[in-house]
């Protein structure tokens, strides 16, 4: 494999793909609370999801090299950045192509509403990563993964599979579920990344505030969404009332464990803290996919001829 080849992949961050996946999980999970699922949306909306945010990764790996170039005196080193920027560039306008044809696609479920959603992660993506000043570079990076994660991926997908539903309170506690949980993701790939970007003088919720201060947040995202899971209000329907404690049971702990070590030196713990993180995150789409595959063996779909 070649340094451009592993440096396409490496800027895709695959691991963090499960952000998309989780949201389209939530939302299904949210759907099956409303009435129901339908198989060929839901995967299109997975196929979207997945699409837009590897464009989307990569064109922030564009980004980075840019700053990387303006940053570095040495001519031969500039050239070679920015040749493989310019070849990351085409790659992500190339898969965010791929990701507005899926998107357009689900207009014949959704109609011109679509349009709208289409329309809003445009502006929010553009303020992201482009604009004055790019939110990625800021501390305020989180909120709009929770945004985007959260209320807009959930309801879009509820929305997809269930356009003229009036039940809106699964959504939202979905929403909020899914929003924090890639909020406290983030939170730790930042972790992760801490001394590179103090280096590098960029700003993140993690470099801005510290370790310290962080962990509260992450652990506040923690408590409530173990609330939720606790408390089991008719917006969570889990099989089993014991699923959502368990999951909170698991949450708590580990959780409190990253809290416990997010104020120390990021170099020792903090592969661990982003490894937990995800596993957390896995563990709960893996929940929620068990659910709405049930669901959809309910509504009829023999799931052994997809096998």
């Amino acid at each position: 494999m070649n340094s451009l080849t592993r440096s396409l992949i490496k800027n895709a961050h695959p691991a963090s793909l499960i952000l998309s996946v989780g949201a389209v999980n939530a939302g299904l999970t949210a759907s099956v609370i409303r009435g129901g699922l339908t198989f060929l949306p839901a995967l299109m909306t997975f196929l979207f999801a997945v699409l837009l945010q590897i464009s989307g990764n990569l064109y922030h790996g564009y980004k980075h090299l840019e700053y990387d170039k303006s940053n570095i005196g040495n001519r031969a080193s500039r050239s070679e950045i920015a040749s493989r920027a310019a070849l990351m560039k085409i790659v992500a306008n190339a898969i965010a192509i791929l990701a507005l044809t899926t998107g357009f696609a689900l207009f014949s479920f959704v109609g011109w509403l679509g349009v709208a959603y289409l329309a809003l992660i445009a502006v929010v993506l553009f303020f992201y990563f482009d604009g004055p000043n790019p939110i990625v570079r800021t501390k305020w990076s989180i909120l709009v993964t929770f945004i985007l994660f959260g209320p807009v991926g959930v309801s879009g997908t509820a929305i997809v599979q269930m356009p003229d539903s009036s039940e809106w309170l699964p959504v939202a506690v979905y929403s909020i579920i899914n929003g924090l949980m890639a909020a406290n993701a983030h939170i730790a790939i930042q972790y992760l990344h801490y001394q590179q970007d103090k280096e590098l003088g960029i700003e993140t919720l993690v470099t801005a505030k510290g370790g310290s201060f962080t962990r509260f947040v992450y652990l506040a995202d923690a408590i409530i969404v173990s609330a939720i899971l606790i408390i089991r209000p008719s917006a969570v329907e889990f099989v089993s009332p014991w699923v959502g404690v368990g999951l909170a049971a698991i949450l708590m702990v580990t959780s409190a464990w990253v809290f416990s070590h997010m104020h120390r030196n990021p170099t020792k713990v903090s592969h661990l803290v982003r490894s937990i993180t995800l596993e957390q995150y896995v563990i709960l789409i893996l929940v929620l996919f068990c659910i709405n595959l049930y669901a959809l063996d309910d509504f009829q779909l023999n799931l052994l001829r997809l096998l």
